[in-house]
């Protein structure tokens, strides 16, 4: 099977929601993006983040920050070699900088643009609907979506 990917780029919320195992709306979201490291594993492909995803997990944008069991969690889980993280150095700085006053973005979302772009990914995944709307145009945005076939759960159909 073909990866929905090629070489994506995660925002600090994809994080989020997978150690938090989210639900919005009736979005699994969790869900979601354990189905697309599921397939990024099998194909042995990579996705990409910036060095401050790191700091920025513990805390979501208007909701209470990870329990130290999900911090260290989610630390360990920055460990997997299928994870490139981007530094952050005044290349991005700059980029991010530039980004943040042409598109009106928070200084985080013009640090993930920027490291989107300086690494190449063809999307960058995010559950920030912002950061979607905002910066469209500069790169492909989306939120996630399943990569195969999901189990059809019969017993919630009887």
């Amino acid at each position: 099977m073909a990866s929905l990917y090629k070489k994506p780029y995660f925002d600090s919320s994809l994080f989020i929601s997978f150690i938090k195992n989210e639900i919005v709306d009736d979005i699994n979201r969790g869900e979601i993006v354990a189905d697309i490291l599921r397939d990024v594993e099998a194909n042995r492909s990579n996705i990409y983040t910036s060095t401050a995803t790191i700091a920025e997990v513990h805390k979501k944008k208007n909701c209470s920050g990870l329990t130290l069991a999900e911090d260290n969690s989610i630390l360990e889980f920055f460990e997997h070699e299928f994870i490139k993280l981007i530094d952050v150095d005044r290349n991005v700085g700059v980029k991010a900088n530039l980004l943040c006053n042409e598109y009106s973005l928070s200084p985080f979302d013009g640090i993930h643009v920027a490291c989107a772009l300086i690494a190449g990914c063809d999307t960058l995944l995010t559950w920030d609907e912002n950061l979607k709307t905002c910066a469209e145009s500069i790169i492909r945005i989306e939120f996630p979506s399943y990569i195969g076939q999901r189990m059809l759960d019969l017993q919630n159909i009887i």
